[in-house]
């Protein structure tokens, strides 16, 4: 069996290591201009591997563990030194309180505690606990869930900065089906959230995130290396388009004719890949939108930057007015990512409907995340270096309406073009285990399909 695998990010890595797992391997090529690993990349900065994207995998999703134990990287993973978590409300920085999902809150005392929310706010999201049976409908969007049982507050203040900053979009229109669905299920199976959430199962032990020592980047080296052992080529190019299947071949232009392939590229590039041969798919894909986000890795020095100890990092309330979405402290989570005297950041900003990052130079853009940065933690400091990367439409937004809209993309798919499958972050998610998952699957669904079964 013959394979193209158009886009090489870790959705069409993965497959590719599927489909040449044993027995009866396939003849896999990897078509992408690079580099390899997409949004997972690590480079250089002041001497140490510091990752530009990604810096880790949820671990209590085993598709990401699986892969890095197959490539024999489990002894190399690393959980962050520090998981402690803020969020900046208010003007002020004020720990998230215990007994979150996703932000939405399971236990009302810490929540009082944190004083993230007015006095009237705590109320209303207390009247959860009364209020009647919400009829909901097949998919509502994660503010109107957690907006109607806990009130605008805690949707606002507490849901939106981590929901949102997931996905790098608004939760008055992600799905909570898709994006959050441990609300939707508490949602459905109770009357009030609280105690929905409170029913719902404990999360195992263990790390909530996991990554290489050498970056995120290792995990992509390591695979690519594997893929090469296992008589993968890889084509730095890109292709222009599958215009359909002659005498039962997929053809991919301009690199001819495959027994299938996988298509493992953003929705905005494969709407355009499955035009011709799929119209009805590509129709769909196009009404995927994508947001655009901005990550500055700025350097201080340890004296002159006052970080709470033991701490992640912080989200922003849209609220806030700053340009910054979140900050994380990546020396204090990964202490092998500079000196003791150094103190790296990694402060985030855009998301859907807020380009305002992407319209800033390089110069400028620090110097305003700065400026947010010295106001959040009280200090004047400015960055002795620094580096900007700008990923442009790099997080699909799972609006209401998008499982049902991957049914229907794939339905057509297997209609019109049923040697082409479909994966990446675009699909059924955007996480580095989700996008595993979804290469490897559609591997197995085009092996299964090629073969007749």
């Amino acid at each position: 069996m013959r394979v193209a695998v158009v886009g090489g990010g870790i959705a069409g890595l993965a497959a590719a290591w599927e489909l040449t797992s044993r027995p009866d391997p396939a003849e896999v090529t990897v078509f992408d201009p690079g580099p390899l690993g997409g949004r997972i990349q690590t480079e250089p900065f002041l001497g140490h591997r510091v990752d530009t994207g990604a810096d880790a995998f949820i671990a209590r999703v085993p598709e990401g563990i699986a892969l890095a134990m197959e490539l024999g990287l489990d002894e190399e993973l690393v959980a962050p030194a520090a998981r402690r978590a803020l969020i900046l409300v208010g003007g002020r920085l004020r720990p998230l309180p215990e007994g979150l999902v996703l932000g939405a809150p399971a236990r009302l005392r810490p929540l009082l505690a944190s004083r993230i929310l007015s006095p009237a706010g705590m109320l209303r999201a207390a009247l959860d606990l009364v209020l009647p049976t919400t009829t909901w409908p097949e998919d509502p969007s994660v503010a109107r869930v957690v907006g109607t049982r806990f009130g605008a507050q805690v949707a606002e203040r507490l849901v939106d900065p981590l929901v949102g900053g997931i996905h790098a979009g608004g939760t008055e229109r992600l799905s909570a089906e898709s994006t959050a669905p441990q609300l939707a299920r508490a949602a459905r199976s109770h009357r009030s959230l609280l105690l929905g959430l409170r029913a719902l199962p404990p999360p195992p032990d263990g790390p909530l995130f996991l990554a290489p020592r050498a970056g995120m980047g290792r995990l992509v080296d390591r695979l690519v290396e594997a893929l090469g052992e296992r008589g993968v080529r890889f084509e730095a190019l890109a292709a222009s388009g599958i215009v359909g299947e002659k005498g039962g071949r997929v053809v991919v232009e301009p690199f001819g004719a495959f027994d299938g392939a996988v298509v493992a590229t953003p929705a905005g590039v494969a709407t355009d890949l499955v035009l011709h041969g799929a119209p009805g798919a590509s129709d769909e894909l196009r009404s995927i939108r994508s947001a655009s986000v901005v990550l500055a890795t700025l350097a201080y020095r340890r004296s002159d930057l006052a970080v709470p100890e033991e701490t992640s990092g912080f989200l922003v309330a849209r609220g806030e007015a700053r340009l910054m979405t979140a900050c994380s402290f990546g020396s204090a989570k990964w202490p092998h990512w500079s000196d003791h005297d150094t103190m790296v950041l990694r402060v985030s900003a855009g998301r859907a409907g807020d380009e305002r990052a992407l319209e800033l130079s390089d110069d400028d853009l620090v110097d305003q995340l700065q400026r947010d940065v010295a106001g959040a933690l009280g200090t004047p400091a400015s960055p002795s270096h620094w580096r900007v990367n700008r990923w442009r439409e790099a997080f699909p937004q799972y609006e209401v309406g998008h499982r049902a809209r991957v049914e229907r993309i794939e339905a057509a798919l297997r209609r019109d073009l049923p040697g082409v499958a479909l994966a990446g972050a675009g699909l059924r998610g955007s996480g580095i285990p989700a996008c595993v998952a979804s290469g490897r699957h559609a591997a197995r669904a085009l092996r299964g399909r090629t073969s007749g079964t």
